[in-house]
């Protein structure tokens, strides 16, 4: 045997943890590293069902967080607005003609409009009274202003009705 036999293990050289130049570039001048992304969009973080609980009177109290449920007056008001001005368009036409039809449909605009435009009124006040727990304010003004057209063309309707008699 001689004495730089290249199998002994003293003659290896140490092997690095580590390596100490940078990865090798592809030597292609337009290849790009592929950028590796998360195949699905990431979980959202776990938030309590409940905010932390308050002291009141001694006691601690927990309020559930709860999506706000849709005022049923706005959305009869809205409902009775798009009526009310559908209801009068007839009467509009009609009471050219026969001042009987111009005054039922002046009668049928006006009673919706009037209706409409109060439970606007009390939609309002039940979504600013409820803090957050009933939405539906769009909704409420959205059938203030059709209620309010349509009492303006239940009147239109009825002075047309009136003159034509």
């Amino acid at each position: 045997m001689t004495s730089q036999d290249p199998y002994q293990p003293h003659m290896q050289p140490p092997v690095q943890a580590y390596p100490v130049q940078p990865p090798p570039v592809h030597p292609h001048p337009q290849y790009q590293q592929p950028v590796y992304q998360q195949p699905y969009p990431m979980a959202p973080v776990w938030q309590p069902a409940f905010p932390q609980p308050v002291v009141i009177d001694g006691f601690f109290v927990v309020q559930p967080r709860l999506k706000p449920i849709p005022s049923g007056p706005a959305i009869g008001s809205l409902v009775a607005g798009i009526s009310g001005i559908l209801g009068s368009l007839p009467g509009l036409i009609g009471a050219a003609f026969n001042p009987w039809v111009g005054l039922t449909f002046f009668m049928f605009a006006a009673l919706v409009g009037i209706g409409s435009v109060s439970l606007a009124v009390y939609a309002l006040r039940q979504v600013k009274t409820a803090n957050g727990g009933v939405s539906g304010r769009a909704m409420a003004i959205t059938g203030l202003v059709l209620g309010i057209v349509a009492c303006s063309f239940a009147a239109l309707t009825g002075l047309i009705s009136l003159a034509s008699a």
